[in-house]
């Protein structure tokens, strides 16, 4: 039989059967700046709500006004914030200081029976690093005093280790982070929200000391989405547990949206480019707008990186940029899925790829006649640069390569800087 814990973390983390939660913080209200997210949070929260999130963070307050919305079985978990600080107000953050002050403060509001009255599955608190001795002394009993108090009425404790102050600098911020982490777990954290660390190594590391789910938070508001959505992908591949994100959906044009993209990524396995489509496609291409090239050459190199060409150089690309004189009359060149090469091989060696509608080479049937490169109406179409022996005993010299658009995610379209080549919808293979 559970315990009132485990079902409360079930509710959080297990409600797809993965161990992953999509939530999203909604508790600026009462430590930051009054702004249009924190005014409208009731349309706000209706919203990532028909997104799909699995948790919300709140003030206490709001979890009254917004009580009616996390009701039923298939509402999602409501997190609720314990504490408050005034880290926001001290001229560090995006934010407009309207009332400033000077000094780091931090105090508890809530007690962990109160949160349970009022439905939380979770509460969140602060554990600030690098100020000084006093504050992560203070909250080091915080942070204990809450973790028995919840554990004694069956509630979930998320501890938030945040490296902030004088004795914090680039160089040691991850090992702060890192540290924070184990101490959080240390003290009985039951899960952690904690800032991504930057890359997919150090932050594996951090997941990997703590032991315990890990949510990444989604730091400040970024214009690009596309941000946001490769931070909690990267945060996944590294072994976290899924995010709690503030602005960059409480702020976004369309939370719904955003959540239902990051809910994709989470309990789907969608990349981040299937993310961002509006829909799924069976089929895709590639399209081209030539205006945009800068001839930077990135395709072409990410083409040949992700298909371990060699060593050197970048002959074997499946794709190729005409160079101009100026941005705007370089021309890219990759496969228009024309069927040409299909049509003119005379051993039915290449075919439809049955899942991503690319031209696929049936190397066993190829004669190396060299009909599909010289058909090829934009040439990428190239000869590889070792022999291959097929299953008839015979040995060619060379084999057509030929582009598989990655498998459905084609490496150049995903680093093009300026959207010079981009994926497109395939109604057909035919």
């Amino acid at each position: 039989m559970k315990t009132g814990l485990q079902v409360r973390m079930d509710r959080l983390f297990n409600r797809h059967g993965d161990g992953r939660a999509v939530c999203v913080a909604a508790d600026h209200g009462y430590m930051s700046d009054v702004t249009p997210n924190v005014v409208n949070l009731r349309p706000v929260t209706e919203a990532v709500i028909r997104g799909g999130v699995d948790g919300i963070l709140l003030s206490p307050g709001q979890a009254v006004r917004l009580a009616p919305l996390f009701q039923g079985r298939d509402g999602p978990a409501l997190i609720l914030r314990a504490d408050w600080m005034n880290m926001p107000r001290l001229g560090t953050s995006n934010v407009a200081n309207a009332v400033p002050q000077r000094l780091l403060t931090h105090q508890k509001v809530v007690t962990a029976q109160q949160a349970l009255d009022l439905g939380a599955s979770a509460i969140t608190i602060y554990l600030f690093l690098g100020y000084n001795d006093q504050m992560e002394t203070n909250g080091i009993e915080v942070c204990a005093k809450f973790v028995r108090e919840c554990h004694q009425v069956g509630l979930p404790c998320i501890i938030e280790p945040l490296a902030y102050g004088g004795q914090v600098t680039g160089a040691n911020i991850v090992e702060i982070l890192t540290l924070g982490a184990r101490m959080a777990v240390e003290i009985g954290a039951d899960a952690l929200k904690i800032p991504y660390t930057g890359d997919v190594e150090s932050f594996q590391k951090l997941v990997e000391v703590s032991g315990v789910p890990v949510l990444v938070l989604g730091g400040a508001r970024s214009d690009n989405e596309r941000d946001a959505l490769e931070l909690f992908a990267e945060g996944l591949e590294a072994g976290g547990s899924g995010c709690l994100m503030g602005r960059n959906v409480t702020k976004s044009p369309n939370p719904q949206n955003m959540v239902a993209q990051l809910v994709g990524i989470a309990h789907k396995d969608w990349t981040v480019d299937r993310a961002l489509r509006t829909e799924a496609w069976d089929y895709l291409r590639l399209i081209a707008n030539h205006n945009k090239c800068t001839g930077c050459q990135l395709c072409v190199v990410a083409c040949v990186a992700s298909h371990d060409s060699g060593d050197f150089g970048v002959n074997l690309s499946r794709l190729r940029i005409d160079p101009g004189r100026r941005t705007g009359s370089h021309r890219v060149m990759f496969c228009t899925l024309c069927k040409k090469c299909i049509e003119v091989c005379p051993t039915d060696a290449l075919r439809w790829h049955d899942e991503s509608g690319a031209v696929e080479l049936l190397v066993d049937l190829c004669t190396a006649c060299d009909e599909c490169v010289k058909i090829c109406p934009t040439q990428v179409i190239v000869h590889s640069d070792d022999g291959i022996q097929i299953a008839s005993g015979e040995t060619l010299d060379w084999y057509p390569v030929v582009c598989d658009l990655c498998g459905g995610e084609p490496e150049c379209a995903i680093i093009c800087p300026t959207d010079a080549i981009y994926i497109g919808e395939r109604k057909e293979v035919a």
